[in-house]
């Protein structure tokens, strides 16, 4: 069992929310949901850094990339937008990518990342998408390292990337246990489990590029009348949705 979720209050004001995980574990589905449901008062850029895959900007419209895919360039560019976000007090989500490349190379270009933010008045969040594998937790186990240790971190468990069959905390018992992920729960991270969403309709959102609200209300991107799903799919979206928000609220004061 996870233990109780007693998140931050982080007050309000802009944020810098860091999503990072490697490929395949949910990082594109949680900004995704995070962007569509952004509170209207507080918007925020999204910005798709990793170099080699940035899916995100295939599903929205407007997101921010660096011009090229080099890690050390992208780390740069990453650089300067978190120093426009400072500058402006602007919030933005960041979609790090899955590999120890641009994030390790601005940390370790910027080593106190997290008091430079701090101090601009901008709160850094990071949060971290993980799948059943053990080695998800390799990501976590290098940026705590380095130093960014954010007062605000959560582990986001992806209970859509378990066995079905099996009870999600029997799925990921192997990465609960674990010393890194004990060791980021003791310095204060927050755990929390990404609802399941059936695999064949997400496949169906992807393959539409549907938004999560068009697939919920049957509705179509423009110039695609047909790309809508059935009713049973949509009811499916609908309460995937509805767990989401309840799933994210500890978070409320981290996400724009």
């Amino acid at each position: 069992m996870l233990p109780a979720v007693s998140a931050v209050d982080l007050g309000g004001g802009p944020t810098a929310v860091f999503v990072m995980g490697p490929g395949r574990s949910g990082k594109t589905t949680l900004l995704r949901y995070v962007v569509e449901t952004m509170k209207p008062d507080r918007p925020a850029l999204a910005a798709a850094l990793d170099p080699h895959n940035r899916s995100l900007a295939a599903f929205l419209n407007s997101v921010e990339q660096p011009p090229t895919h080099e890690p050390a360039g992208v780390a740069r560019w990453a650089e300067e937008l978190l120093a426009f976000v400072m500058a402006e007090q602007h919030s933005t989500l960041l979609d790090m990518g899955g590999g120890d490349l641009s994030m390790g190379r601005l940390l370790a270009d910027v080593p106190d990342l997290v008091g430079s933010l701090e101090g601009a008045g901008v709160h850094p969040v990071a949060l971290y998408t993980l799948s059943p594998r053990v080695d998800d937790l390799g990501i976590l186990a290098s940026y705590e390292a380095q130093g960014f240790q954010p007062k605000a971190t959560a582990l986001i468990l992806n209970a859509g990337l378990a066995d079905p069959t099996v009870p999600r905390e029997d799925a990921f018992a192997r990465v609960l246990r674990h010393s890194v992920f004990q060791a980021a729960l003791a310095r204060g991270a927050v755990p929390l489990w990404m609802p399941r969403l059936d695999a064949t309709v997400a496949a169906e959102i992807e393959g539409k590029r549907l938004r999560f609200g068009q697939a919920r209300d049957g509705q179509a991107p423009e110039g695609q009348p047909d790309a809508i799903l059935g009713p049973f799919n949509r009811s499916r979206v609908r309460k995937w949705m509805s767990d989401m928000e309840a799933a994210l609220a500890p978070l409320r004061s981290w996400l724009p």
